[in-house]
């Protein structure tokens, strides 16, 4: 098993709640030391694509409160997520509820890393704002350049 997985994750029928989804598949043809998955943020199916691997590195929306489009980097450590994040994910039980059901099994990741873009519309309707859109090849450089960096 590949011990690095990113996990792409949101609804792509919900505008910027897609943007994890948008980010995992274009890095599926960019990283080869690491399995790429697509998920919806349901907590089971997360800790289950996670447990037993050295890293897992999740994309999502994230609302932080921030401007549209802005990147969001969080070293999820043993510690509950920082409080800046008030919804870290846009799911009503996503990444919050995931890593305490994780960590209550023994079933994280070594290390799980949680980069997200603040999103501008989550209404119904497909495709991502132009504020995500134009953030989204930042994002998914960084995410690709840190599994090179630690796969080298």
């Amino acid at each position: 098993m590949i011990d690095v997985v990113i996990i792409g994750i949101g609804n792509t029928y919900r505008s910027d709640d897609g943007v994890g989804h948008a980010a995992a598949e274009a890095l599926m043809g960019m990283v080869s030391d690491a399995e790429v998955l697509l998920l919806d943020g349901e907590p089971t199916r997360l800790v289950d694509a996670w447990a037993g691997r050295r890293l897992a590195i999740v994309l999502d929306a994230v609302r932080g409160g921030d401007p549209p489009g802005t990147v969001y980097r969080v070293e999820v450590g043993t510690d509950p997520l920082p409080a800046e994040f008030p919804h870290l994910s846009s799911h009503s039980a996503g990444l919050e509820s995931a890593v305490a059901l994780g960590r209550a099994l023994d079933r994280n990741p070594g290390g799980l890393v949680v980069y997200g873009i603040e999103p501008a519309d989550l209404s119904d309707g497909h495709g991502l704002s132009k504020a995500v859109e134009l953030a989204l090849p930042g994002l998914i450089h960084q995410v690709a350049e840190e599994v090179r960096s630690l796969c080298a």
